[in-house]
Order: C-alpha cells, then sequence, then structure tokens
C-alpha cells in the first residue's frame, strides 16, 4: 500500500512539473512551415502525374481536377499554421509506420502523416501518400498499440485505392464545380483549423463517408497489417470503440459550483444572476437524445456492426480485449497533446471553447496553474471582442437542438457577464493566476 501511495504521488509530482515547465508549441516559424509547403508541393506534382497515366479522357482531367483543388487547400492550411511539426511526434509516428512496414511489404515507403492541430480522436488517408492525425488522438487513445490500430486502417483505404473510387463514382453521378467549392471555403475565416479536415475529407469523399463496404474493407486489411506486426491485437478493437467515442467533441461535464469557486474574487464576488438561463422549457429534449450523446458508442451502431464483422472474420478477436499500459514515450505525447489543447483553441480563436477547456481542467485540479493563465487569456479575448461587438465570432449562441445542456449553462454565464465583469475576471487570471 506504501509503494502505491508513494508511485502515485510520484505521477502526481511529475505531471505538475510537466504543466509548470511545458512551452505551448511554436505557432510562428512561417520559414519552417514554407519550406514542409515546398516539399509537399513537390510531391503532389508527381502524384498528378501518375494521375495523368493512370486515367484517361474526361474522367482522368475530373480526378486530377479534385486532387489538385485538395492539394492546394492542403498546401493552404499548412501555411497557415492548421498543422504541427514536432520531432517527439513525428518520429514516434514514424515508428509505427516502419514497424507496420517491416512486417508488410504492401506498404509503401513514401507515405506522409501531417499532424492537425484539431482537438477530437481523428485520423485520414487523403487518397494520394498523405495522411492526417489529429492531435487529439494522441490525448484520447490510451497506448501506442491502438495509435497503430488508427494508422492501419488508414493505410488501408490507401492500399485499397477507396478515395481515388469514391472519385470514379463522383464522376459518374455528378459533376462538382470545384472553383466554387474552394471559394466557399476560402470565404470561412473563422475557426478554420477546426473544420479544416472536415471539409477536406467532405470535398474528397463527396459524402464525408466512405461508403460501409468500403469501411468494412479497410478494417480487415488494416487488422491484418496490424496483426502481422508486434502490437496487441485485441487493443485493434479497443481503438475503435475510443474512436467511435471520442471523433467529435461535445462539451459536457463543467458543474455549477464550479463556477463559483472559479469567479469568487477577492474584488468582485460572484453574483448567482450570472447562472440564470434562458427558458428552453417548450423543448423536448428527449428528441435530441441522440445528438447530445453523440460522441458514446451507443449512438454509434455502425462501430459496433463493424467490430462484429471483424469478430466474425478474425475469431482471435472474440476474446474479451485487454488495453495494453502505454510505454513512457506515448504517455509523453499524451501530455502534450493535453497542454496543447488550450493553445489550439486559441490558434483557431475558439476562446469560449478555451474558456470551458479550462474551467473543466480547474474543476478537476484547483491548483491547476497553467489552465487558470490560459483562461485569464481567453477572458481578455472575450472582453476585447465585447468591446468591438464581434463576440458572435468567438462564442456560440445558445442552441439546444445541438448543444449539452452543460455547455447551455455555460453559454449563459459568459454572455450574462458584462464588460466590466469580463475584465475583471480577465485581469484576475492574467496578473494573480489563482
Amino acid at each position: 500500500m506504501k509503494r502505491f501511495s508513494f508511485l502515485f504521488l510520484v505521477l502526481i509530482f511529475s505531471s505538475i512539473t510537466f504543466a509548470q515547465l511545458y512551452v505551448p508549441m511554436d505557432t510562428a516559424n512561417f520559414s519552417l512551415r514554407k519550406d514542409i509547403s515546398k516539399k509537399y508541393l513537390e510531391d503532389s506534382k508527381q502524384f498528378l502525374a501518375k494521375i495523368k497515366v493512370d486515367f484517361e479522357g474526361k474522367e482522368r482531367v475530373y480526378i486530377k481536377s479534385k486532387f489538385e483543388m485538395n492539394h492546394k487547400l492542403f498546401n493552404e492550411e499548412l501555411l497557415h499554421g492548421d498543422y504541427i511539426f514536432d520531432n517527439r511526434i513525428d518520429n514516434f509516428v514514424d515508428s509505427i509506420v516502419a514497424e507496420l512496414r517491416a512486417q508488410n511489404s504492401l506498404i509503401p515507403n513514401d507515405l506522409k502523416f501531417y499532424i492537425s492541430r484539431n482537438l477530437s480522436l481523428n485520423a485520414s488517408s487523403m487518397g494520394d501518400n498523405t495522411f492526417v492525425i489529429n492531435l487529439g488522438t494522441f490525448y484520447y487513445l490510451d497506448n501506442e498499440e491502438q495509435l497503430a490500430a488508427i494508422i492501419s486502417h488508414e493505410i488501408g483505404h490507401f492500399i485499397l485505392k477507396h478515395q481515388i473510387q469514391t472519385l470514379k463514382r463522383n464522376f459518374r453521378l455528378e459533376k462538382i464545380d470545384s472553383k466554387s467549392q474552394l471559394a466557399e471555403i476560402r470565404s470561412d475565416r473563422y475557426n478554420r483549423g477546426t473544420k479544416a479536415l472536415e471539409r477536406y475529407k467532405a470535398i474528397l469523399y463527396s459524402s464525408g463517408n466512405l461508403n460501409k463496404h468500403e469501411e468494412r474493407e479497410a478494417d480487415s486489411i488494416g487488422y491484418t497489417l496490424f496483426r502481422n506486426s508486434k502490437f496487441n491485437r485485441l487493443d485493434y478493437l479497443n481503438a475503435y470503440v475510443l474512436l467511435a467515442k471520442y471523433d467529435s467533441i461535445n462539451p459536457n461535464g463543467l458543474e455549477l459550483d464550479t463556477y463559483r469557486k472559479a469567479f469568487d474574487l477577492p474584488n468582485q464576488k460572484f453574483k448567482d444572476e450570472w447562472l440564470k438561463r434562458e427558458d428552453f422549457s417548450g423543448y423536448d429534449y428527449t428528441k435530441y437524445n441522440e445528438r447530445l450523446n453523440k460522441d458514446s458508442i451507443k449512438s454509434h451502431p455502425e462501430t459496433e456492426e463493424r467490430i462484429a464483422c471483424l469478430k466474425k472474420v478474425f475469431p482471435e478477436l472474440a476474446d474479451s480485449p485487454v488495453v495494453s499500459m502505454p510505454g513512457k514515450s506515448y504517455q509523453k505525447l499524451q501530455r502534450i497533446a493535453e497542454f496543447e489543447q488550450a493553445p489550439g483553441l486559441d490558434f483557431n480563436e475558439s476562446y469560449g471553447d478555451g474558456i470551458y477547456l479550462c474551467l473543466l481542467k480547474i474543476q478537476k485540479d484547483s491548483s491547476d496553474q497553467y489552465h487558470k493563465e490560459w483562461m485569464g487569456h481567453f477572458f481578455l479575448k472575450i472582453y476585447n471582442a465585447r468591446k468591438t461587438y464581434t463576440l458572435n465570432r468567438y462564442l456560440d449562441r445558445l442552441d439546444p437542438k445541438e448543444q449539452s445542456e452543460s455547455y447551455q449553462q455555460f453559454l449563459n454565464f459568459v454572455w450574462n457577464l458584462n464588460v466590466t465583469e469580463l475584465k475583471t475576471i480577465a485581469d484576475y487570471y492574467n496578473k494573480k493566476g489563482s
């Protein structure tokens, strides 16, 4: 018992030390992004040249134009800073891909993985040799085994050329004006980073999703690649469960008492009227239960079906899954992903969500100085936006159909604060941070 207590204290102390020493990733290194952009454009030219060889006629023109648009958009996102470049993360991903490739000759040696600032758990194959992994993936997955499972699945899509097949189907069904789509994307000036991957996928897949048959094909070949390597086979299914749960984020879980503790300040006492909510009693919330709980595995029957199909095709997966312990290297990446959540929301100008995140962290640990300082930063941004009548850009309006009750309460709270009250909170957490 004493040994357990000692180890627990060591883990707490190391987490606190990590938070105190953590420096957010550099978002201003434009020269690095420019070099990466140049290499990306060179690779895209080689891919487009291959399209010219593999296809012909109007179909070739269509597929080539779609990838040209996708490459242009992706490159703009690279230059804008929506992707991070950190050797600790890049080298770790490369090591997993190298392990998969060592045991699977089907995997090419020129695959490129980019890490998006997106905070949700997701990854995507872009149809060429380009892959995207959300930073949130490292936070929500339990271990490197599950990360290998996600990567294997996306490589499966690439090997099977699913994105190319989708574009071929689209060509037969409809003609899409690429220029008008690109103009529409560019017109969205705010929160570009959080939406970039989803927009990119929607363009490539048309409907935003590959069909069930192709998903199951990628599931099977992904598992085969995974099984051939050193990874724990049962963590393949564990990754699917977490992917269904966290592929989007519905803010929830903030307690009323947290507001009272965080905002009862020496020079500004807490006011119960700040928690006053708009009356939505006319809404029947049961109608929106599935939407409000969309991050639950229960709302993802297709994932349950895919898991059942995998167990049927691969009987060894029928065993009860056991979650592997993460290695020390992966634990470091989990912490990096956690402490990059606030900077990521700041980069995307999601200041309201930033405050909500910080309150959740402070609710969990009242001594969390790192997120208290970030909360002060976000309140200052909200204060400046309120003064300039631009708050709608950075703070959501209430929408009971889409938002959890916890998040609606939060939005009511912030909108109830006047300019002076916002400034007092911002000053307190920026200067005192306690």
